[in-house]
């Protein structure tokens, strides 16, 4: 079917195939998924959560990402430019605001 194409549903409305309006793609898609859950203190391990960080700092999704980490209490991994420590230490101030 060619993009743009009109398609008549069952009860005959009109209903256009155009692409709709682009919605923005994360930044880490196609990414390895292993990159944004480093193992470890270690230098390795280290670099490798600031290599997934500077990926998040470039990603349009960035807060609505890191709100998500938040609402599914994510323990672990890279979420919205933040690893576990940043996000603990989140909660903290939060708390302690309360």
């Amino acid at each position: 079917m060619n993009r743009g194409s009109i398609v008549r549903t069952a009860n005959y409305n009109s209903v256009s195939t155009a692409a709709g309006p682009q919605r923005p793609r994360p930044a880490c898609e196609g990414e390895d998924p292993d990159l944004f859950f480093p193992v470890g203190d270690g230098p390795r391990a280290l670099f490798q959560a600031a290599t997934a960080k500077a990926i998040c700092r470039r990603c349009p999704l960035q807060d609505s990402c890191l709100e998500g980490a938040f609402e599914r209490g994510e323990e672990f991994g890279v979420w919205g430019g933040t690893d576990e420590r940043d996000r603990r230490a989140m909660r903290r101030l939060v708390a302690r605001a309360a």
